[in-house]
Protein backbone atom coordinates (compact mmCIF):
# COMPACT_ATOMS: atom_id res chain seq x y z
CA UNK A 1 0.00 0.00 0.00
CA UNK A 2 1.98 3.44 -1.48
CA UNK A 3 2.56 5.96 1.15
CA UNK A 4 4.93 8.38 -0.31
CA UNK A 5 5.68 12.17 0.57
CA UNK A 6 7.55 14.19 -1.90
CA UNK A 7 9.46 17.31 -0.78
CA UNK A 8 8.59 20.16 -2.95
CA UNK A 9 9.78 22.55 -0.79
CA UNK A 10 11.66 23.30 2.33
CA UNK A 11 12.74 26.64 2.46
CA UNK A 12 11.76 29.06 5.25
CA UNK A 13 10.23 32.30 4.50
CA UNK A 14 12.05 33.03 1.45
CA UNK A 15 13.22 31.11 -1.83
CA UNK A 16 16.68 30.16 -2.40
CA UNK A 17 18.52 28.89 -5.61
CA UNK A 18 18.39 25.53 -4.13
CA UNK A 19 15.21 25.18 -2.40
CA UNK A 20 11.42 26.47 -2.84
CA UNK A 21 9.35 27.19 0.37
CA UNK A 22 7.45 24.84 1.75
CA UNK A 23 5.18 22.34 0.42
CA UNK A 24 5.03 18.56 0.59
CA UNK A 25 2.96 16.38 -1.87
CA UNK A 26 1.84 12.93 -0.38
CA UNK A 27 0.65 9.84 -2.30
CA UNK A 28 -1.56 7.53 -0.32
CA UNK A 29 -2.43 4.43 -2.75
CA UNK A 30 -4.66 6.62 -5.48
CA UNK A 31 -5.33 9.74 -3.19
CA UNK A 32 -3.11 12.99 -3.55
CA UNK A 33 -2.41 15.88 -1.44
CA UNK A 34 -0.24 18.95 -1.05
CA UNK A 35 0.00 19.93 2.33
CA UNK A 36 0.97 24.07 2.07
CA UNK A 37 1.76 25.26 -1.35
CA UNK A 38 4.59 27.74 -1.34
CA UNK A 39 5.54 29.80 -4.29
CA UNK A 40 6.34 27.43 -7.31
CA UNK A 41 4.54 24.50 -6.02
CA UNK A 42 3.43 23.41 -9.35
CA UNK A 43 6.90 23.90 -10.85
CA UNK A 44 7.77 21.45 -8.45
CA UNK A 45 5.14 19.15 -8.86
CA UNK A 46 6.00 18.76 -12.57
CA UNK A 47 9.75 18.50 -11.55
CA UNK A 48 9.82 15.29 -10.03
CA UNK A 49 6.62 13.94 -12.04
CA UNK A 50 3.82 13.93 -8.42
CA UNK A 51 0.74 14.33 -10.90
CA UNK A 52 -1.59 16.79 -10.55
CA UNK A 53 -4.10 14.81 -9.29
CA UNK A 54 -4.63 16.65 -6.01
CA UNK A 55 -8.04 16.33 -4.36
CA UNK A 56 -7.36 18.57 -1.28
CA UNK A 57 -4.60 21.24 -0.47
CA UNK A 58 -4.14 21.34 3.78
CA UNK A 59 -2.95 24.74 4.50
CA UNK A 60 -0.89 25.22 8.28
CA UNK A 61 -1.32 29.11 7.87
CA UNK A 62 -1.89 31.92 5.99
CA UNK A 63 1.92 33.16 5.86
CA UNK A 64 3.00 33.84 2.06
CA UNK A 65 5.75 31.18 1.66
CA UNK A 66 2.74 28.57 2.26
CA UNK A 67 -0.15 29.56 0.61
CA UNK A 68 1.81 32.11 -2.74
CA UNK A 69 1.74 28.78 -4.96
CA UNK A 70 -2.08 28.40 -4.61
CA UNK A 71 -3.38 30.79 -7.07
CA UNK A 72 -1.17 29.23 -10.07
CA UNK A 73 -1.74 25.81 -9.45
CA UNK A 74 -5.93 26.96 -9.60
CA UNK A 75 -5.24 28.68 -12.86
CA UNK A 76 -3.12 25.93 -14.27
CA UNK A 77 -5.91 23.44 -13.29
CA UNK A 78 -8.49 25.56 -15.13
CA UNK A 79 -6.28 25.83 -18.51
CA UNK A 80 -6.26 22.48 -18.08
CA UNK A 81 -9.81 21.62 -17.79
CA UNK A 82 -10.04 20.53 -14.87
CA UNK A 83 -13.13 18.98 -13.70
CA UNK A 84 -12.97 17.22 -9.69
CA UNK A 85 -13.90 19.19 -7.25
CA UNK A 86 -10.60 20.84 -4.90
CA UNK A 87 -10.87 21.45 -1.15
CA UNK A 88 -8.87 23.95 0.25
CA UNK A 89 -8.49 23.27 4.27
CA UNK A 90 -7.46 26.12 6.18
CA UNK A 91 -7.19 27.34 9.86
CA UNK A 92 -10.18 28.46 11.30
CA UNK A 93 -10.67 32.64 10.74
CA UNK A 94 -8.70 32.80 7.75
CA UNK A 95 -11.02 31.90 4.83
CA UNK A 96 -11.41 35.10 2.95
CA UNK A 97 -7.72 35.99 2.93
CA UNK A 98 -7.39 32.34 0.83
CA UNK A 99 -10.12 32.88 -0.76
CA UNK A 100 -9.14 36.69 -2.05
CA UNK A 101 -5.86 35.30 -2.59
CA UNK A 102 -6.67 31.98 -4.90
CA UNK A 103 -9.36 33.96 -6.74
CA UNK A 104 -7.19 37.53 -6.85
CA UNK A 105 -6.46 37.28 -10.60
CA UNK A 106 -9.23 35.35 -12.90
CA UNK A 107 -12.70 34.80 -10.57
CA UNK A 108 -14.14 31.62 -10.94
CA UNK A 109 -12.43 29.29 -12.82
CA UNK A 110 -14.29 26.56 -14.48
CA UNK A 111 -14.39 23.68 -11.41
CA UNK A 112 -15.42 23.84 -7.82
CA UNK A 113 -13.38 25.02 -5.15
CA UNK A 114 -14.33 25.02 -1.42
CA UNK A 115 -12.42 26.57 0.88
CA UNK A 116 -12.89 24.96 4.32
CA UNK A 117 -12.24 26.42 7.54
CA UNK A 118 -10.63 23.17 10.39
CA UNK A 119 -10.37 23.71 14.18
CA UNK A 120 -7.47 21.81 15.88
CA UNK A 121 -8.88 18.13 17.29
CA UNK A 122 -11.31 17.58 14.34
CA UNK A 123 -11.08 14.55 11.67
CA UNK A 124 -11.06 17.16 8.68
CA UNK A 125 -10.87 14.04 5.82
CA UNK A 126 -12.53 10.78 6.96
CA UNK A 127 -12.23 7.94 4.86
CA UNK A 128 -12.72 4.34 5.14
CA UNK A 129 -9.53 3.14 5.29
CA UNK A 130 -7.73 6.83 7.22
CA UNK A 131 -8.27 9.84 8.28
CA UNK A 132 -6.57 13.31 8.49
CA UNK A 133 -6.48 15.09 11.36
CA UNK A 134 -6.01 18.71 12.43
CA UNK A 135 -3.75 19.48 15.61
CA UNK A 136 -2.94 22.77 17.34
CA UNK A 137 0.29 24.51 16.64
CA UNK A 138 2.26 27.59 18.27
CA UNK A 139 2.53 30.58 15.51
CA UNK A 140 2.46 33.91 15.59
CA UNK A 141 -0.79 33.39 13.72
CA UNK A 142 -3.50 31.31 13.70
CA UNK A 143 -2.15 27.86 12.71
CA UNK A 144 -3.01 23.83 12.43
CA UNK A 145 -1.10 20.98 11.93
CA UNK A 146 -2.10 18.03 10.25
CA UNK A 147 -2.26 13.97 10.73
CA UNK A 148 -2.76 11.28 8.39
CA UNK A 149 -3.56 8.51 10.52
CA UNK A 150 -4.24 4.76 9.14
CA UNK A 151 -6.94 2.63 10.38
CA UNK A 152 -5.65 -1.01 11.53
CA UNK A 153 -5.03 -2.44 7.86
CA UNK A 154 -5.63 -6.41 6.92
CA UNK A 155 -2.77 -8.94 7.77
CA UNK A 156 -0.35 -9.97 4.79
CA UNK A 157 -2.10 -12.54 2.64
CA UNK A 158 0.10 -15.52 2.71
CA UNK A 159 -0.02 -16.67 -1.37
CA UNK A 160 2.44 -19.80 -1.21
CA UNK A 161 0.58 -21.07 1.58
CA UNK A 162 -2.91 -20.56 -0.10
CA UNK A 163 -1.58 -22.92 -3.08
CA UNK A 164 -0.31 -25.41 -0.79
CA UNK A 165 -3.39 -25.45 0.52
CA UNK A 166 -4.82 -26.37 -3.27
CA UNK A 167 -6.55 -22.37 -3.64
CA UNK A 168 -7.01 -21.76 -6.72
CA UNK A 169 -5.30 -18.67 -8.15
CA UNK A 170 -8.30 -15.82 -8.95
CA UNK A 171 -11.22 -14.75 -6.87
CA UNK A 172 -10.84 -16.83 -3.85
CA UNK A 173 -7.49 -15.01 -2.93
CA UNK A 174 -9.67 -11.84 -2.28
CA UNK A 175 -12.50 -13.75 -0.22
CA UNK A 176 -9.98 -14.88 2.06
CA UNK A 177 -8.33 -12.00 2.12
CA UNK A 178 -11.49 -10.24 3.19
CA UNK A 179 -12.32 -12.67 5.80
CA UNK A 180 -14.82 -15.08 3.70
CA UNK A 181 -13.99 -19.20 4.20
CA UNK A 182 -13.83 -20.56 0.57
CA UNK A 183 -14.99 -24.08 -0.44
CA UNK A 184 -12.42 -26.35 -2.78
CA UNK A 185 -13.72 -28.17 -5.60
CA UNK A 186 -13.09 -31.45 -2.96
CA UNK A 187 -15.02 -30.11 -0.46
CA UNK A 188 -12.13 -28.96 1.63
CA UNK A 189 -12.86 -25.43 3.52
CA UNK A 190 -10.08 -22.95 3.63
CA UNK A 191 -10.52 -20.36 6.52
CA UNK A 192 -8.56 -16.87 6.41
CA UNK A 193 -6.63 -17.32 9.55
CA UNK A 194 -5.30 -20.57 7.56
CA UNK A 195 -3.76 -17.99 4.80
CA UNK A 196 -4.07 -14.70 6.38
CA UNK A 197 -1.88 -12.94 9.27
CA UNK A 198 -2.13 -10.73 12.12
CA UNK A 199 -4.14 -7.34 11.41
CA UNK A 200 -1.18 -4.45 10.73
CA UNK A 201 -1.26 -1.49 12.81
CA UNK A 202 -2.03 1.70 10.40
CA UNK A 203 1.21 4.37 9.62
CA UNK A 204 1.14 7.75 10.75
CA UNK A 205 2.34 10.73 9.01
CA UNK A 206 2.25 14.16 10.82
CA UNK A 207 2.99 17.63 9.09
CA UNK A 208 3.52 20.27 11.54
CA UNK A 209 4.09 23.27 9.27
CA UNK A 210 5.73 26.62 11.62
CA UNK A 211 5.32 26.04 15.27
CA UNK A 212 6.92 26.85 18.50
CA UNK A 213 7.72 23.41 21.21
CA UNK A 214 4.14 23.05 22.06
CA UNK A 215 2.58 19.62 23.60
CA UNK A 216 -0.04 19.39 21.44
CA UNK A 217 2.81 18.73 18.95
CA UNK A 218 4.65 15.96 20.90
CA UNK A 219 0.93 14.30 21.72
CA UNK A 220 -0.07 14.37 17.67
CA UNK A 221 3.42 13.08 16.81
CA UNK A 222 3.39 10.24 19.40
CA UNK A 223 4.60 6.96 17.35
CA UNK A 224 4.64 8.42 13.66
CA UNK A 225 6.58 6.75 11.20
CA UNK A 226 7.15 9.91 9.57
CA UNK A 227 7.37 13.36 11.18
CA UNK A 228 7.43 16.68 8.78
CA UNK A 229 8.43 19.16 11.19
CA UNK A 230 9.61 22.89 10.22
CA UNK A 231 12.46 24.06 11.68
CA UNK A 232 13.89 27.86 11.05
CA UNK A 233 16.23 28.82 12.97
CA UNK A 234 20.04 27.69 12.67
CA UNK A 235 22.44 27.06 15.78
CA UNK A 236 23.81 30.82 14.42
CA UNK A 237 20.34 32.43 14.80
CA UNK A 238 20.08 31.00 18.06
CA UNK A 239 19.32 34.55 20.22
CA UNK A 240 16.87 35.61 17.96
CA UNK A 241 14.95 32.30 18.50
CA UNK A 242 15.22 33.13 22.14
CA UNK A 243 13.89 36.65 21.59
CA UNK A 244 10.60 35.17 19.65
CA UNK A 245 9.59 32.35 21.85
CA UNK A 246 6.48 33.52 23.58
CA UNK A 247 7.35 34.96 27.22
Amino acid sequence: MTLQATFLGTSGAVPTTERNPSSVFVRREGDAFLFDAGEATQRQMMRYGTGFDVSDVFVTHAHGDHVFGLPGLVQTWDFNDRDDPLTIHVPRGVRREVADLVFAIGGDVGFPVRISEVSAGESVLDRPEYEIRAFDTAHRTTSVGYALVEHDRKGRFDREKAEELGVPVGPKFSQLHEGTAVELEDGTVVRPEQVVGDPRPGRKLVYTGDTRPHDAVVAAADDADLLIHDATFADDAVERARRDRPR
